[in-house]
């Protein structure tokens, strides 16, 4: 046994001397043997053993105190409703100091069911004096008497505004308290009671600054949740205050709140509190909002408060964050002197805000704004650049685009644009104000004057309060005559915008490739480069367009676009991402028509006549059906012309167009070519057999397409392409087969196809019986036909030399043979 033990033994042996000699009536020896057991100093945290020994040790002190007859009837009074008198006894003990501080909570426990059962008869300096006389005693602390107390102090400072909770607290001491009261209850039918310390929080919130301070210093450990308790009792006070209409009180509140907790972390209540703050300040108090924001600090803004709100029926409501950020935005937007205004913070959750919402068209203009108000030009520059690229069929991006220039020339150029993206007066009333003073300032009074004109005649028709600005440009056009219309402005300074607007976009020359009216009315017309580009459109967007023709080439500037991943084969694919075009600007091009689509040669196979179409393969073998007007072609004819990619539902297309005759000289040598080996001549059929080599397509020659008549074995040349036609064996599905455009005799040998072999030539008789009639023979694999055989007498197995070609499916066979 190690030294502890020992100890422990020996003080469980002194623990029964020690119920003997108070069994015996010896109290003095029991007292000396419980100082003895003292000072073994036993810590009950030590384990259960050490615990269950000091428990037996307090159970002997107890019971050999004195007075513990009369603190048991005391004990005894009190549980049994007779606290009165239980607390006469106990305090009379405790006043001639006979109380030992082991019954010290027994008194407390009588004072503190005295307070509750009196209270309603007791003065404040009553109730003060008994909890003064309980902070006196020597009790457990923390422990569940303790907490009672301050809950009972909590509930007494509500009626009593004398009695400074706060104060008490201090004087209770923060560190007493126990993680228990941190934690909420139920009662017997299962109701939730709230934990004593949001009891605390609830009350602690109604008290001045200061004293709110105080006591949360005071707290030792839980600060963090105390603060989430406290705040959730701040909105509920702010949200009853804005349901009773007290604005000052509820201002009022709201900075306390900011002055309270603006070193705390992020947090559900605090977020909630952010949330009613946007909801309740609104018309003449928005601006209250811009300021709240930026000191509750957008920072404290948590995952959640970014996902969508949904509501108690499933409808869907903007993020909490988007809507702060919006309110902000729209609270700034009335302050005429904004660039005196900090605004970087707000700048600074817009770029959290577009990182978390990239296609949010809405934040990205905002922040654009928000540049051009504090006078940060260049940077919102950059976002209109971008922003007219991708949504440059917006007026109002044109609009807003002018305000990032301060020259009035520029500044036209882009209300122009503005105002012919937009027809309905309704919503450019502003951007001809906008127009017409820009044009007063550099002399253009007659145009300013037209632009007024035509806001005043929609506004008072539409009985619309005209701005005070109106009147004040209209002054400066005293005695001024306004042009008849502004259209020949708005297109000179259309070019002139898209100009400054698209200047780092080269053009792109584009041909029409159709023309068609869309089931919904509009007139289509679809333009081609000629190799990835392809897009459709509607003319409207550029009317300039209306007498354009198929074959037409335009000049573009086009936005190429990153769009997700389609499983559509066109538009192209880029790292696995489909790519569009979107035509931003649009001029003449001095190019003949379908000249800037690529040139490409061909065959003519085939002419149908009944479709009016030619039948042309290119020297890559890809098929193209040619419309014709008038037939000047024939089968045979090498063509150039010029070719496009289009798709069709989802599929790629080649096509061809503007299509002419050329030289074979020019066209026959961009063909395929190969030195390729006649295996079989077939007299009966006129035509000849070749192959190509292993794995390859083999093909036919009838005599009436060339006038080669070569022999098998014999090596020719031959261009060609190849065609797919249906396999009348194998229905449903096609083939390739080989067309030669023209064969010639070959100056060389294929060696891969025709070859010299040396071995024995091995006999196989008609029905394997030797003497008889020779079948066939082999020489090595190499097979050999009983006409080769009868061709050279051979009737016998003998060595000899022969020549070999290729037939195809890695087969040889032998067409010439020489004895050794």
């Amino acid at each position: 046994m190690d030294d502890d033990g020992v100890i422990k033994a020996y003080a469980w042996t002194l623990i029964d001397l020690a119920k003997n000699k108070k069994d015996e009536g010896d109290i003095e020896e029991a007292n000396n043997i419980i100082a003895r057991l003292d000072e073994l100093d036993i810590d009950p945290e030590e384990d259960d053993f050490s615990e269950t020994i000091v428990r037996s040790i307090n159970r002997i002190r107890v019971s050999i105190d004195p007075h513990f007859e009369t603190i048991q009837q005391a004990k005894e009074l009190s549980k049994n409703g007779s606290n009165d008198h239980a607390l006469q006894l106990l305090t009379e003990l405790y006043n001639s100091g006979k109380l030992s501080e082991n019954f010290h909570e027994d008194l407390g426990w009588a004072i503190y069911r005295y307070l509750k059962e009196h209270l309603s008869e007791l003065n404040s300096i009553q109730v003060r004096t008994l909890l003064r006389d309980y902070m006196a005693l020597k009790n457990e602390r923390p422990s569940m008497l303790h907490s009672q107390f301050l809950n009972f102090a909590l509930n007494y400072s509500k009626i009593d505004s004398n009695f400074k909770f706060v104060n008490f607290l201090q004087m209770w001491r923060a560190d007493n308290i126990r993680m228990e009261d941190f934690e909420d209850s139920s009662d017997s039918d299962g109701k939730r009671i709230p934990s004593l310390m949001s009891r605390i929080a609830r009350v602690v919130v109604t008290y001045p600054k200061e004293d709110i301070k105080k006591f949360a210093n005071l707290l030792p450990y839980g600060k963090e949740k105390f603060n989430n308790m406290m705040q959730e009792h701040f909105f509920w006070n702010l949200y009853h205050i804005s349901e009773q209409g007290k604005l000052p009180e509820l201002w009022n509140t709201f900075d306390l709140y900011l002055n309270l907790f603006a070193d705390s972390a992020a947090s559900q209540w605090n977020s909630k509190i952010l949330s009613l703050a946007e909801r309740v300040m609104k018309e003449n108090d928005a601006i209250r909002f811009f300021s709240f924001f930026k000191q509750w600090n957008p920072n404290k803004l948590r995952d959640e408060d970014w996902n969508e709100e949904i509501g108690s029926n499933g409808e869907k409501y903007q993020p909490i964050a988007i809507k702060s950020i919006k309110k902000a935005t729209d609270a700034l937007k009335s302050q005429t002197n904004k660039k005196s205004i900090d605004v970087q913070w707000l700048i600074d959750i817009y770029e959290v805000a577009i990182t978390k919402y990239p296609d949010n068209e809405w934040l990205i203009r905002s922040k654009a704004l928000l540049h051009t108000w504090c006078g940060q030009l260049d940077l919102s520059k950059q976002i209109y650049e971008r922003l007219v690229l991708t949504k440059g069929d917006k007026y109002y991006i044109w609009h807003e685009y002018s305000d990032c220039y301060q020259d009035n020339e520029t500044k036209i150029a882009l209300l122009c644009k503005a105002i012919s993206l937009e027809k309905n007066e309704d919503f450019i009333g502003k951007i001809r104000l906008d127009l017409a003073s820009c044009l007063t300032q550099v002399k253009m009074l007659e145009n300013a004057l037209y632009e007024l004109n035509k806001y005043k005649e929609h506004y008072e028709n539409k009985g619309w309060h005209l701005d005070s600005k109106f009147e004040e440009l209209k002054s400066k056009c005293s005695g001024v005559v306004p042009v008849a219309d502004n259209t020949k402005l708005y297109s000179d300074k259309t070019a002139l915008a898209e100009q400054i607007a698209y200047a780092k976009i080269p053009f792109t020359e584009m041909v029409i490739v159709d023309m068609w009216k869309h089931d919904n009315g509009k007139d289509m017309i679809s333009f081609v480069d000629g190799k990835d580009i392809y897009f459709s459109m509607d003319v409207k967007k550029f009317p300039i367009l209306k007498k354009a023709h198929i074959g037409q080439v335009w000049s573009f500037k086009l936005f190429k676009e990153e769009l997700a991943t389609s499983n559509q084969a066109f538009p192209p694919l880029e790292n696995g991402k489909t790519i569009l075009f979107t035509p931003l600007a649009i001029t003449t091009s001095d190019l003949d028509d379908w000249a800037s689509l690529p040139i490409d040669y061909g065959y003519i196979q085939y002419i149908n006549t009944e479709k009016k179409v030619y039948h042309i393969y290119s020297t890559a073998s890809v098929f193209f059906p040619i419309p014709y007007e008038k037939i000047d072609l024939q089968v045979g004819d090498f063509v150039r012309f010029r070719k496009y990619k289009k798709s069709i539902k989802g599929q790629e297309k080649e096509y061809g167009r503007k299509i002419e005759k050329s030289e074979e000289s020019v066209v026959l040598n961009l063909f395929k070519t190969r030195i390729v080996a006649v295996d079989d001549v077939n007299m009966a059929k006129q035509l000849f057999h070749f192959v190509l080599g292993p794995k390859l397509l083999d093909g036919i020659l009838h005599f009436n397409q060339t006038d080669l008549r070569p022999a098998i074995g014999d090596c020719i040349k031959i261009y060609f392409y190849v065609r797919r036609i249906d396999d009348k064996k194998n229905v449903g599905h096609s083939k390739k087969v080989i067309e030669v455009i023209k064969a010639e005799l070959a100056d060389e040998i294929n060696s891969s196809l025709v070859k010299e072999v040396e071995g024995e030539l091995k006999i196989k008789y008609r029905n394997g019986i030797g003497g008889g009639e020779p079948v066939f023979a082999f020489v090595g694999d190499y097979y050999v036909h009983h006409s080769i055989l009868k061709k050279y007498n051979i009737d016998s197995d003998c060595h000899v030399k022969a020549k070999v070609v290729y037939t195809g499916d890695n087969k040889w066979k032998v067409y010439e043979i020489s004895h050794v």
